[in-house]
């Protein structure tokens, strides 16, 4: 019997007999191990093996389409595709505005023609190209009836002003912050979107910036239509694809042919890569920070590691060894303090970001008790408070804004040229998302410096040389290691030297 590979919008059936050991190499691919599978007992063999599957009952998601062929191809297995997805052809693209002044760059160009032919897939753009102009200008392209979804509040006036920017003569819908206002291109955050569903968005992380007010229930039906309609599917900050909220929207977006995934780290550390690649297939662009920076679009990054002293007995979990060593632990809070106030010494507009909230407000209150004028932006804030925090902090009335993971992804303040990651953790798309914060072009901006910590603790340790192997995978990170590497070695009171 022959094979045929079945396609539609959202997934590949596959019909015929599959001998069994090439089912075994597909399902290799087409799995992960579950984080913290270590620690599920099974009694004599059985019971779940700890993997995750996406090949069921023949049924695969539709990004996994090439996956599927490279292993027929390999074992010499005849097939056929039936492609039922509805491409759009002939399209009638919008012509950016002159008024914008808007000229793309080569990159941007590249990208745009990476979409076109491969029809869908993972953009890598690093923070600082100008990702929004590039999803705008994708957009225009088709312009077909689109979902943006964003993951942040921030993000969702953001996108709708750089594409009513480039092209204003379309009205950009918003879905979301309370508001229904449904068009032809839709910007929508994953949380109204799944809620039109009666599905309970995942918080993605423990601090992302969720979309507190909720959508009306007369709205709820536009909603689902909107998604179940639209031709083009756009996630920004891909590597939240392998949530399962996003997961339930991409299978509710029956009639979206054409699927694209943007992010300056499209992956992730939990070992789930794949469910980015099963909404939209493989990485189609790529473009790193390092190459901006070489060709001017991005300034260097001074990264400096600020040995921190070990404490004894800091506890016996990671929670425990979190609070006491970072956020409870004066002598390293002093340090961030010291940095802060060397930084606007030198007129630095400084950016100081944690994990934790209350981390925060031990930070504000020592700043404060020094005269500095600062303020805390975290995920409870309103959106107007969120927005006014930013527009004081681009128009200097802020020495040094305070901000938890809210600004880990999107938040766009060009004007920062000093960063300090005074919290910890070992995510490396995290890392890299972090330092994009300071990297943007400015006006007699050349350089940004950015204060890391050398942690020594348990956990913490291995955290902080995670991020700085990640900073040196960009060869124009210019890092910088203060004080010993050895903790048995650590100076007291050492000295900052930053040029």
């Amino acid at each position: 019997m022959s094979i045929e590979l079945v396609v539609n919008n959202t997934s590949v059936k596959i019909k015929g007999a599959v001998p069994q050991n090439v089912i075994v190499i597909l399902d290799a691919y087409m799995s992960y191990v579950h984080q913290g599978q270590q620690f599920m007992a099974r009694k004599n063999g059985y019971g779940w093996d700890g993997r995750v599957r996406l090949l069921k009952n023949n049924s695969f998601p539709v990004g996994l389409l090439h996956e599927c062929e490279k292993v027929f191809k390999n074992n010499n297995i005849e097939y056929k595709v039936t492609d039922g997805r509805g491409f759009v052809k002939n399209p009638k693209s919008l012509e950016i505005s002159k008024d914008s002044d808007f000229k793309p760059r080569h990159y941007q160009t590249a990208a745009l023609k990476a979409a076109i032919k491969n029809k869908h897939g993972v953009v890598k753009a690093a923070t600082g190209s100008g990702k929004t102009a590039t999803i705008a200008m994708i957009s225009g392209h088709y312009n077909v009836d689109t979902v943006i979804y964003v993951i942040g509040v921030e993000l969702l006036y953001q996108m709708k002003e750089t594409i009513e920017w480039l092209y204003p003569e379309m009205k950009v819908g918003i879905v979301g912050d309370g508001k229904c206002d449904i068009r032809q291109i839709t910007i929508a955050t994953i949380w109204s979107a799944a809620a039109a569903f009666n599905k309970k968005a995942s918080s993605l992380d423990s601090d992302m910036t969720s979309d507190r007010k909720k959508i009306k229930k007369q709205d709820k039906e536009a909603v689902r239509d909107m998604v179940s309609s639209a031709k083009v599917f756009i996630l920004d900050e891909c590597q939240f694809a392998a949530a399962n909220t996003v997961q339930f929207l991409h299978k509710a977006s029956v009639n979206a042919s054409h699927r694209f995934l943007f992010s300056a780290s499209p992956w992730r550390d939990t070992g789930d890569d794949i469910l980015i690649e099963s909404v939209a297939g493989r990485r189609i662009y790529d473009i790193s920070a390092s190459r901006l920076i070489r060709e001017g679009f991005l300034v260097k990054p001074k990264i400096y590691f600020v040995d921190v002293p070990p404490i004894r007995n800091v506890g016996s979990n990671y929670h425990e060894v979190y609070r006491n060593y970072i956020v409870e632990n004066e002598e390293r809070n002093e340090l961030i303090v010291k940095s802060a106030k060397k930084l606007l010494a030198k007129n630095k507009r400084i950016l100081i970001l944690v994990v934790r909230v209350d981390h925060g407000i031990i930070l504000v209150e020592e700043l404060k008790k020094q005269g500095i004028v600062c303020d805390f932006l975290d995920g409870q804030k309103s959106t107007k408070k969120r927005l006014q925090c930013i527009q004081d902090m681009k128009d200097g009335k802020t020495e040094i804004l305070i901000a938890s993971k809210i600004f880990d992804q999107g938040v766009d303040i060009p004007e920062l040229d000093a960063l300090i990651l005074a919290g910890s953790g070992k995510s490396s798309g995290r890392a890299l998302q972090r330092i994009g914060r300071v990297i943007r072009k400015f006006d007699g901006k050349e350089i940004s410096i950015v204060v890391e910590f050398m942690d020594n603790a348990k956990y913490l340790r291995d955290h902080s040389n995670a991020r700085m192997n990640v900073y040196r995978s960009e060869s124009e990170f210019d890092v910088i290691v203060e004080g010993p590497k050895d903790p048995d070695a650590y100076v007291k009171n050492k000295k900052i030297r930053w040029n």
